[in-house]
């Protein structure tokens, strides 16, 4: 692996190449949506399972969705930028899982880039993901070419809260965010159960 600038990691992504860099959760491997399908073979599982949209800003996370319940609103003025991943009806009758990263390299790299960039944990699939680059497996480290180094995130993977189709679940609950904490930001309109 080489280590590189941030725009020469968006050089890159723009031929399909797949990044491994830090973000403010664990290292991640990035992608544009050219280099999605590298990504799903790199980590070893199968190209129907979704992969993140790691955006700029709130308004650019929320432009890729067909709209923007409350509770969206709510939790990215609580949690964005940071480990918050929010699960979105799409423009195209589907969903998109989106979040803004805090880590300074992610935000770097999403400049470099000009767009949102596909985002995903830097491991084999069902393995643990790696906290710094040095932790990242030989194996994924050896079938990758570029790297932008930085400090690691804080370890811990990102909430993962499912608001599509009026749901409000939260699929991956962190420190920060309980299904406690969730209950009482979300409206009863806002609930399905």
């Amino acid at each position: 692996m080489k280590l590189v600038s941030e725009h020469e990691a968006a050089d890159a992504l723009r031929r399909g190449e797949v990044v491994v860099a830090p973000t403010d959760t664990v290292v991640g491997l990035f992608a544009s949506k050219v280099g999605v399908p590298e990504l799903s073979r790199l980590k070893l599982r199968g190209p129907e399972k979704p992969v993140a949209l790691l955006c700029a800003s709130a308004e650019e996370a929320f432009a890729l969705t067909s709209g923007v319940p409350e509770v969206a609103r709510k939790l990215a003025d609580l949690y964005w930028p940071g480990p918050l991943t929010l699960v979105l009806d799409d423009r195209a009758g589907g969903t998109v899982g989106v979040r803004v990263p805090a880590h300074p390299v992610s935000r770097s790299l999403l400049a470099a880039y000009g767009g949102p960039l596909y985002a995903t944990s830097a491991n084999f699939s069902g393995e643990p993901a790696p906290g710094t680059l040095d932790d990242l497996d030989p194996r994924l480290a050896a079938s990758i070419r570029f790297a932008v180094d930085g400090e690691g995130g804080g370890g811990e993977a990102s909430a993962v809260v499912d608001l599509s189709g009026g749901r409000v679940t939260l699929l991956r609950p962190t420190r920060e965010l309980t299904g406690e904490r969730l209950a009482g930001l979300a409206r009863p309109s806002d609930t399905t159960g």
